[in-house]
């Protein structure tokens, strides 16, 4: 089993790894400003010591050299290389090592030359100072100091191994205060858990943000997307179930009579006219089934659809209506379109487009003329280079004061002779708005019937 990552966890190691990162940054700085310092330090010495040895030197007669005792005392070391050497410019080397370099004669006036070389392989590090020969007047002595650099790195690493300890100590302390910050700041999402643990299962409302932290509030607002998104999809359940039960009912308890007629009465004539009865009302149900699905889907959120894509509007009408010309070749109708065949363009879903035109022929199909019915479905370009789809019949009309009422679920008009649903309108109207078209309906006189029509907004230009 797989343990989830702790949110602890990772914070801690996000911190730690950038200040172990301080810590060794701090190490190799304290190395380098030790060194530095440790340099600074034996610099100073090496250049007191040929200070020293020009006095001694400037204090002697004859040829400048040094007694046997200054030597001892200036060549003595029990770990180190020391070296020195008193030259002069006129005369050579006067005393000291003739294996050390010659310092640049390049110099600043009165100012001490510093040189680094290798002397059998050992790094040293030597110190020039340059002097009147109160001896000979026209002379000029070179005194040279030099040693090893061990004692320098030696200070150096000395200052680092002390310092480091303590660095250490502040780390740890550094880790364990972020620790209990971590602790202190996660708490803060307690309460948001605990409000979410005892919701009840149906309390779909948005959480209270007002005391979740400032970088917890994006989370909050995704989970309140989440159950907005669920609580809508609940309701059209809800809805779904309930116009299900309110539209199979009726047609349900007609089934059941006719099969308890037919029970009841074993004649010929009776059982088939109950028959008949059954097969109007099974073909009823599944009109009404199909339409509360059709209704279910235009409903459905968005994210539960394929992506909208632009769609050939004029192509897709022309071939729905030709689709349909049979049936209404059928039923005794004229079903024409009006329009382009192609050009039209739309941003919908091609799948529901169908379902809202297949419903407005049903509609004027069925609430058409009954003698020589006219259906034209016409497609034309908007004044806002939108478009405009419209379907016209040459039936009675509508009542005008139920005009306004057409599109509302499980409506239909009386007085027209004709069983429904109460859907088609309600599914035209659903798939509109889910395309940002408006519907509107509306009797005409010339020519005589019912006009519905969607107007679609034009496409935005980037």
């Amino acid at each position: 089993m797989v343990r989830n990552p702790s949110l602890r966890s990772r914070l801690l190691l996000f911190v730690s790894v950038p200040l172990l990162a301080v810590l060794v940054c701090g190490g190799i700085i304290n190395y380098v400003i030790g060194l530095h310092y440790a340099n600074k330090v034996y610099d100073r010495w090496l250049l007191d010591s040929a200070e020293a040895i020009g006095d001694l030197v400037n204090s002697d007669a004859g040829r400048n050299e040094l007694s046997d005792q200054a030597r001892i005392l200036l060549q003595f070391s029990v770990k180190e290389r020391n070296e020195f050497a008193v030259r002069s410019l006129r005369y050579g080397v006067l005393a000291g090592d003739d294996d050390l370099p010659q310092p640049n004669p390049k110099k600043p006036p009165d100012s001490p030359v510093f040189t680094e070389f290798l002397d059998h392989g050992q790094p040293m590090r030597m110190a020039s100072v340059f002097l009147a020969n109160k001896a000979d007047p026209g002379d000029e002595l070179v005194i040279s100091t030099a040693e090893t650099i061990n004692k320098r790195r030696a200070l150096a690493r000395e200052l680092l191994v002390s310092t480091a300890p303590i660095e250490l100590l502040l780390i740890g302390v550094a880790m364990t205060l972020v620790w209990l910050g971590i602790n202190r700041g996660l708490s803060a999402l307690d309460p948001l858990a605990h409000e979410i643990r005892m919701r009840d299962a149906g309390d779909l409302s948005p959480l209270r943000t007002i005391d979740a932290p400032l970088e917890v509030q994006p989370l909050v607002a995704t989970i309140d997307a989440l159950l907005g998104r669920l609580d809508r999809m609940l309701r059209q359940q809800q809805r779904f179930i309930a116009d299900a039960a309110h539209q199979l009912r009726t047609p349900l308890a007609g089934l059941r009579l006719q099969a308890e007629r037919a029970l009841a009465d074993p004649r010929p004539e009776t059982v088939r006219e109950a028959l008949t009865h059954v097969e109007r009302l099974s073909a009823g149900t599944a009109r009404a089934a199909g339409q509360l699905l059709a209704l279910a889907r235009a409903q459905a959120p968005d994210e539960s659809l394929g992506a909208a894509v632009p769609i050939d509007l004029a192509a897709l009408v022309r071939t729905e209506v030709a689709a349909r010309v049979p049936d209404a070749l059928a039923r005794g109708a004229d079903l024409g379109y009006v329009g382009p065949e192609r050009g039209q363009t739309v941003i919908g879903d091609a799948v529901l487009l169908r379902e809202m035109l297949g419903n407005l022929i049903d509609n004027a199909l069925r609430y058409g003329n009954r003698d020589n019915a006219v259906i034209t479905v016409e497609l034309r370009t908007a004044e806002d280079s939108g478009c405009v789809l419209s379907v016209q019949d040459n039936g009675p009309g509508v009542a005008p004061e139920l005009v306004p009422r057409l599109g509302e679920r499980f409506f239909r008009a009386m007085g027209n002779g004709h069983e429904g649903t109460g859907l088609g309108l309600a599914i035209v109207r659903e798939i509109a708005e889910r395309h940002g078209a408006e519907l509107s309906i509306a009797n005409h006189a010339d020519p005589h019937g019912l006009r519905v029509e969607i107007r679609f907004p034009p496409l935005a230009t980037s």
